[in-house]
Parts: C-alpha cells; sequence; structure tokens
C-alpha cells in the first residue's frame, strides 16, 4: 500500500512538470510569433508618403498617353481640356490611393531593369505636392516619379522604381497602382439617363427606324393605339405596358464622347433609329405650399372658437387646400438617337439636345427598335361586354340559332332597383349558366397572331357569330379550320388566328347550350 503511494506522487510529480514545460512551451512559441510579426512590420520601407489635400497634380498615362489632372478651386481638372467633365471622387480616390506606398520587399543594387519590365515601364505616375510655405516662396512644389513594371502574378504586387534611382526596385500593393490603369472615360463623370419616374404620364412613343411604328393614348381611356403603314388599332395594352415601363429603369451602359463633333463616327448623322417619348410631369406650385401654410394657420386660429364656427371654417378650409393642391403639368419629350453598334452588345446613342455619346444595352433598345405595328396589335378575337348585348345569332354547321336577351327591373322588399337578365334561345328560357359559360370561352379568345396575307377560304365557316348590339350596331365572326393547330377567324377584314383546341372548346359549350353535344 505503502509504495502505490509513493508511485502515485512521483507521476503527479511528473506530470506537473510535464504541464509546466508546455506552458513554458507555449509562451514562448507566442513570443517568438509577435517578434517576426513586429520585425515584418517594421521591415516595410516607405516609397512615398503625401497628405491627399497636398497632392495638387497627377500625371500619368490614359490609353498610351501622357495625360495631365491638376487641382483648380480644390476641383480636378484635365489640365489640356478643363471642360473635360472629370469624376471628382475617381481622381480622388486616385489621389488617397498614393498618400501612403509601402514596400515589403526591396531589390537593392538592380542591374537588369528588364527582368521587372522597367525597362519600358508600363505607366509612369508623376506626383506634385504642394509643400509647407517657406520664407522666400508662399508655396513650394516637388514632384515624384513612379515608374511601374510588370504585376508579379504570385504576389498581385507591382514592380516599380522611384525618381531617378534605377538600382532600387520596390514591390508595391495593386491597389496603390490599378486607379492608374483605367480609360480616359473612366475619369469622366456621365450624366444620368433622364428617365420618367412615373411612366403612366407616358402618352406617345414613336419609333422611327427600320421598322417604324407610333403607339398613341387615349387619355379619358387610357387605351393605346398603333399605327404604322396602315391603319390605326387597338394596341395589346399589356404589350404596351410592359414596353413603357423600361423608359422608368434605362441607363447608360458607358461614356464614350463628351463632346461629339462627327456624328458619323458613332452612326449617329443618319440614325439606325430614333425613339420619341411624349409624357407629361406633374409641377408643383411654388407659392401653393406657402398658400397652404398661411391657410393652415388661420384655420387654427379659428378653431379656437365655437364648434358650429369650427366645422364650417373646416369646410372652406378643405375646399382651399384642394384648389391649392393642384399640379401644373408640363408636356415634355424624350428623343433617343440610336447609332451603329458599338461593340456585340451595345449601340451608340444620344439623347435630347446632348452632344454626349454614350453607349446602351442592345438588348434594351431592341425591345423598342425590333418591334413592328403588328407586334401591338390587341389579339382579342371579338369582345362584347354582356351588358351591350341585345341578341346573338349563330349559325353552327349549317344550322341557325338565335338567343335574345332581356332585362327587366324590380325593386326588392327594401326598394332597391335591381334588374334580372334572362336569356331565351329561339324563344325558350335557356339556363344561365350554360349561356355565360359559352358566351365567356366566345368573347375571351384571344388569338395567337393575325394574317397579314390575304384569306381565301375554301369551305364555308363551321360557326358564323353575329352580335347585336343594344345601340343597334352589330359585329360578325366567322370561324373556319384553317390548319392542324389553328382555326381562322374573320372579323371584319382581319383574320385571326386562334388555337384548334380553344375553338373547340367553344363549340363544345355551344353545343351544350343548345343540347345536341354527341
Amino acid at each position: 500500500m505503502k509504495n502505490k503511494t509513493v508511485k502515485m506522487i512521483i507521476a503527479v510529480a511528473v506530470l506537473a512538470v510535464c504541464c509546466g514545460g508546455y506552458a513554458g512551451v507555449k509562451t514562448f512559441v507566442a513570443k517568438q510569433e509577435a517578434k517576426e510579426e513586429s520585425e515584418e512590420e517594421s521591415e516595410k520601407t516607405s516609397v512615398f508618403t503625401a497628405s491627399a489635400d497636398d497632392i495638387k497634380s497627377l500625371d500619368f498615362l490614359v490609353d498610351e498617353k501622357e495625360t495631365t489632372f491638376e487641382k483648380k478651386d480644390d476641383d480636378w481638372v484635365k489640365k489640356d481640356e478643363e471642360d473635360f467633365p472629370v469624376n471628382q471622387t475617381t481622381l480622388s480616390d486616385a489621389a488617397s490611393a498614393l498618400t501612403s506606398i509601402e514596400s515589403d520587399r526591396v531589390l537593392s543594387d538592380v542591374d537588369d531593369l528588364a527582368e521587372y519590365g522597367l525597362d519600358s515601364p508600363s505607366n509612369t505616375i508623376k506626383i506634385t505636392c504642394e509643400s509647407e510655405k517657406s520664407e522666400d516662396k508662399e508655396t513650394e512644389e516637388k514632384t515624384t516619379t513612379l515608374y511601374v513594371g510588370d504585376e508579379n502574378s504570385s504576389t498581385s504586387q507591382y514592380y516599380v522604381y522611384k525618381d531617378d534611382d534605377k538600382s532600387t526596385v520596390y514591390m508595391v500593393e495593386s491597389s496603390c497602382i490599378e486607379p492608374f490603369t483605367k480609360t480616359l472615360y473612366d475619369y469622366a463623370q456621365m450624366e444620368d439617363f433622364p428617365v420618367i419616374s412615373d411612366t403612366d404620364n407616358i402618352n406617345k412613343i414613336t419609333v422611327k427606324g427600320d421598322k417604324s411604328y407610333e403607339l398613341s393614348k387615349n387619355t379619358n381611356t387610357n387605351l393605346w393605339t398603333v399605327k404604322g403603314d396602315g391603319d390605326e388599332e387597338k394596341a395589346d395594352t399589356a404589350t404596351v405596358s410592359s414596353l413603357t415601363t423600361s423608359f422608368g429603369s434605362m441607363a447608360y451602359n458607358s461614356f464614350v464622347d463628351y463632346k461629339c463633333k462627327d456624328k458619323s463616327t458613332y452612326g449617329l448623322d443618319d440614325p439606325y433609329a430614333v425613339i420619341t417619348v411624349d409624357y407629361t410631369e406633374e409641377q408643383e406650385d411654388a407659392d401653393s405650399s406657402d398658400t397652404s401654410a398661411d391657410s393652415s394657420t388661420e384655420t387654427t386660429d379659428e378653431t379656437q372658437g365655437e364648434a358650429a364656427d369650427s366645422e364650417d371654417t373646416s369646410d372652406d378650409t378643405n375646399a382651399s387646400d384642394s384648389e391649392e393642391s393642384e399640379k401644373n403639368v408640363e408636356n415634355k419629350q424624350l428623343v433617343i438617337a440610336v447609332g451603329k453598334e458599338a461593340d456585340d452588345s451595345n449601340r451608340y446613342v444620344m439623347v435630347n439636345d446632348s452632344d454626349q455619346v454614350y453607349t446602351m444595352s442592345d438588348d434594351t433598345l431592341s425591345a423598342l427598335t425590333d418591334k413592328a405595328e403588328e407586334d401591338f396589335w390587341d389579339m382579342t378575337v371579338n369582345y362584347v361586354s354582356t351588358n351591350d348585348l341585345k341578341e346573338v345569332k349563330v349559325n353552327y354547321k349549317g344550322s341557325d340559332y338565335d338567343v335574345n336577351v332581356s332585362r327587366e327591373t324590380s325593386e326588392d322588399d327594401d326598394g332597391n332597383e335591381k334588374e334580372t337578365v334572362t336569356y331565351k334561345l329561339d324563344g325558350s328560357e335557356v339556363d344561365e349558366t350554360q349561356f355565360t359559360t359559352f358566351y365567356n370561352k366566345l368573347i375571351n379568345l384571344a388569338a395567337q397572331k393575325r394574317l397579314t396575307d390575304e384569306f381565301k377560304p375554301e369551305t364555308d365557316p363551321e360557326m358564323t357569330v353575329t352580335f347585336i348590339k343594344e345601340d343597334g350596331n352589330k359585329l360578325e365572326a366567322e370561324y373556319y379550320s384553317y390548319d392542324t393547330n389553328y382555326y381562322a377567324v374573320k372579323v371584319d377584314s382581319k383574320i385571326y388566328l386562334v388555337n384548334k383546341m380553344t375553338v373547340k372548346e367553344l363549340f363544345t359549350a355551344f353545343e351544350t347550350l343548345t343540347g345536341t353535344e354527341n
């Protein structure tokens, strides 16, 4: 028993020694790592340091041409073209990228600059800074030049040397160099595309080009019509709505020319297409808000009187507010001239009276320019509301049928008027549900397309439907078997192609109504 106790004490002692050794090793390793990190940080060499506010000029290669941007009244300008629309944010960010350039690897005593692509630098960045005031000068300027060589593919760093010291090469972070690798118009401030904030206010869209058409909206009914080479026709509301909505999200892709002098360069002297949009925009009357505020103050004073006077004042104020909230409606126009293709997915455009050239997505533009009037035709075959219907005459497979609609107005027990509609087929009353099932299929037929070529049927129509309205007007539709996929429905001079199965369902509903189903 005594031996076991001694062994246990020895084991505990050994374990304590091991734990202490492990803790010591762990502490040593942590200290060494911290020391190495500290040494790495201390080994970084400063290549260039300056305050962003002190940088007054940046000269570097843009599109293989030496270009200078300089500060003028705290704004960046292009030295040789002061009207060039410089993007202030882009230039300020470029200057900020240079404020603290460090290198974690310095190559000394370099003999061959070609090894680092510095025998023929890809860029030369000249940084001109304004120094503190001295006794003999108000300010002093100092220019530092960085010569940029190849990018190290392993570290994503660039090789550079500074000023005339060609024997020392620094490896610097790409974030210091890449702001100076853009094209000229990457440093330009593009205009925003003049989007139409409320596309419901669009009243007309005109497209002129290889395919030309005009869409017009009746502002009283909000229904659209389309006109091309032929007569004006009713347009499909959903199709037009999809088109008008696009004007609320259009945007330029890239900036090309801030002051176009030769439109033929971009195919804009003879545009591929011209898109014109007429719309209205509500403008609040500037005096309205002031008047409204005064009126509100007066009303508040008056409402402190008697209750009866308060009600009268409230009525007067509401009327006044209604008049004052009226807005002026201004007619506006958006004109987009579409030029030649800039690349596989963009075209050049000029908008309104601007002489600036941009690119815009060809997909966005083709939704307008590649359409023809027939793409907007309303494909509703024959819609006559039951409220306007007086009589329906049907010839089906050589037999004639006549459905009359009669309406009677009466009063219910509460004295409210109610209308009773009765449908009679050849003088006999028919089930309302059966009639409405047939009639809904009839007036909701939608074609897949319309024939533009002459249609000469070789047989008599399988069904002819004549709608007689309450006002005496008539509409006739003839149904012909066209091919394995479609029925041709002739309404006036228009020929609609309707899915064959849809028409078969219509015929079945009519047979159910007339009791002639097989």
